[in-house]
């Protein structure tokens, strides 16, 4: 019996049909008889009737049935379409030959009188080499802009039209690793990991329609994550909605498929994330290639190794690291409040492991906002020292002293545990937490792969990665389209953020100039409340009513940005019986999304916390820059919602409200 195959787009068509009609779909799947196409492009593509209105779109070679779409137009669809194998990654394309051919006389046309054109540094090898394919060649050679490629994502062939777009943003051509025998449809379907699916019978159809988001990638999601290889570790950002973790998490796979015996660290930020991304690998990779793949945060991962050596570890509790600063502080005169000295010990003397005045007076105080002279400093010293005496004294944990340590335990190995090193949500990490990454495999092909955002940024480190000896030499991506949140709650969600751009944590501009969503839904509700008391019955009743229009508990989530008022909003909804919410703070929130989100207590004198802001008169450049680090975590809070999104505070708003 034929292998059953699902295209990504079959799977759309599907989910868009009506309820009674999916069912007489999925009753007509199981007794499937194809047939050809007169007229057809491709005499490989038939369809078969399923119901009076709809036929399924089919390609059966050999031993396998790919299912590639389900439409009232299947007939028009199969004589206007054509199925290739990509030349460079072996993947199944499918081509809209009649729209090429409609488009391409004027193409020319407009290329004619174009001063430059996006390809002109490529030659016909060099995007041959890349599997651009003849007829998609001649319309490469017709683009002006990066913007006019855009707009012909749904006319080029998937995998090229992702190929071109990483080409004309600047990012060097890989060539094939192997040849692929462009007849072999069979092959090439199982070659397509990102955006077909292998079940074994109509009925999995259930279960991969929810978790489509994770099993397929889009075209630009795909191109990175199926690279045939990088150089040496790369980079991938994007915004909230991006896909950067479902990307991340496919490179696994793709590292794992293609050498089994190589064994791949997938690490996040959060142990929650980590708990989440594991969930979500056993949807793409059967339990037989997982072994091979370790998932991990980065503090447990760090944890782990430090207390094989060290026995169980104790951290210094919130309020013992508090009295810490606070009694450095004292020790410089009160001249220096708590928060500075933190931030100088974290940012500067722990980051680049300063022993001494001369290692402090010499060291990079990138990321700094107030400058010091060389007397300063010299004042300064003594009780940061005293900092680094307590610190770093055994038996004495915090989570970036244990990163460091065991950056060090496996400085100490010949022999590196993994082969690659996958990273998510990298924007956060402390310079302890890069050196561990760089511990953890050789320098090499496709040693590390970090995907962040420097705009999610909530923790305030700054690194220039090139000086942690994590060279990206040019092997840099962006994605710019959000597949999650509505247009609506982005646009919202930026306006918070104030600033379009950041630094790219090598020592560049990340900007999110270009970055759009593809869906709409309703302008995000703001909602002012007299008191604190009835802001929390107001986020029970809106929590009630967006249960009874039909969403579940568990795609609600609530956040706050104290643990305080996140406490109170999950006391209130335990009062009122309702089960199945997620309540955190904003911080906890990153990495997660719910359908709806309600934000709480976004009040002047609580966002931004003036527990997280350095005195103004203090350090103002240090100020701003906390200031901006509160604007990005609401920023994240706020895209953590894919439909919905309501703001509430009682008494005054916060001044970083839009």
């Amino acid at each position: 019996m034929a292998q059953l195959a699902l295209h990504v787009e079959f799977l759309g068509e599907f989910g868009r049909l009506e309820p009674d009609e999916r069912a007489q779909v999925r009753a007509a799947l199981s007794q499937l008889t194809p047939r050809t196409v007169p007229g057809a492009r491709d005499p490989r593509i038939e369809v078969a009737r399923l119901t009076d209105r709809l036929s399924a779109v089919v390609t059966a070679p050999d031993d396998v049935q790919l299912l590639l779409g389900v439409r009232a137009d299947a007939e028009d669809w199969a004589k206007s379409h054509v199925l290739s194998v990509n030349t460079a990654s072996g993947v199944l394309e499918i081509t809209d030959a009649d729209a090429v051919e409609r488009l391409l006389p004027d193409l020319r046309k407009a290329a004619e009188e174009a001063p430059a054109l996006l390809f002109a540094r490529l030659s016909d090898a060099q995007l041959g080499r890349a599997g651009i394919s003849p007829d998609t060649l001649a319309v490469a050679r017709t683009i002006r802009t990066l913007d006019q490629l855009r707009d012909l994502a749904g006319v080029l062939p998937e995998a090229q039209y992702a190929t071109l777009h990483l080409l004309g943003d600047g990012l060097p051509p890989a060539a094939a690793a192997q040849e692929f025998d462009p007849d072999d449809l069979a092959a090439a379907i199982h070659r397509s990991q990102g955006r077909i699916a292998l079940v074994d019978d109509v009925d999995t159809l259930l279960s991969i329609a929810p978790s489509r988001q994770r099993a397929f990638l889009h075209p630009e999601q795909e191109a990175v994550a199926y690279r045939s290889g990088f150089a040496g570790p790369a980079t991938m950002f994007g915004g909230p909605g991006t896909g950067k973790t479902v990307t991340a998490l496919h490179r696994v796979r793709h590292l794992v498929l293609r050498d089994p015996a190589s064994p791949v660290l997938f690490v996040t930020f959060s142990d929650e994330l980590s708990v989440a991304a594991e969930r979500d690998l056993a949807q793409i990779l059967d339990e037989r290639h997982r072994v091979a793949v370790r998932v991990a945060s980065v503090n447990q991962f760090a944890s782990e190794l430090v207390s094989e050596r060290y026995g169980a570890l104790r951290l210094l509790t919130d309020e013992e690291y508090a009295r810490l600063w606070a009694d450095v502080s004292r020790r410089t005169g009160g001249t220096y409040g708590p928060a500075f000295v933190r931030r100088e010990w974290e940012s500067v003397v722990f980051a680049h492991d300063v022993a001494d005045l001369d290692g402090y007076l010499a060291a990079d105080r990138r990321g700094r906002g107030r400058r010091l002279s060389t007397g300063q400093k010299q004042q300064l010293w003594p009780a940061l020292a005293e900092a680094s005496r307590v610190l770093l004294a055994t038996g004495v944990w915090t989570p970036l002293t244990i990163a460091d340590r065991a950056a060090a335990l496996l400085q100490e190995r010949a022999e590196k545990p993994f082969a690659h090193v996958v990273a998510d949500e990298v924007q956060d990490m402390h310079p302890a937490q890069w050196r561990l990454l760089r511990a953890a495999v050789a320098p090499g092909p496709d040693d590390l792969f970090l995907t962040g955002d420097p705009h999610q940024r909530i923790h305030g480190y700054r690194v220039r990665l090139d000086r942690l000896g994590v060279d990206v030499g040019g092997r840099s991506t962006r994605l710019m389209v959000n597949y999650r949140t509505t247009a609506e709650i982005l646009d919202w969600a930026m306006r918070v953020l104030s600033e379009p751009d950041s630094d790219d944590l090598d020592g560049g501009i990340d900007s999110m100039r270009g970055y759009r969503s593809v869906r709409h839904g309703q302008e995000p509700e703001l909602v002012a409340y007299p008191t604190a008391t009835a802001e929390l019955d107001g986020l029970v009743t809106t929590v009630r009513e967006w249960h009874a229009d039909g969403v579940e508990w568990s795609e609600i989530g609530v956040a706050a940005r104290t643990p305080a008022i996140a406490r109170s909003a999950a006391s209130a909804l335990a009062a009122a019986d309702v089960p199945g919410v997620t309540v955190g703070t904003m911080h906890g929130m990153k990495g997660l999304e719910f359908r709806r989100v309600a934000l709480i207590g976004v009040n002047g004198g609580t966002l931004p916390d003036p527990a997280a802001l350095t005195p103004e008169d203090d350090d103002p450049v240090a100020y701003a820059l906390d200031l901006q680090q509160e604007r990005s975590v609401l920023f994240v809070a706020a895209t953590r919602a894919s439909d919905v999104l309501r703001v509430s505070w009682w008494g005054a708003a916060s001044s970083i409200l839009p």
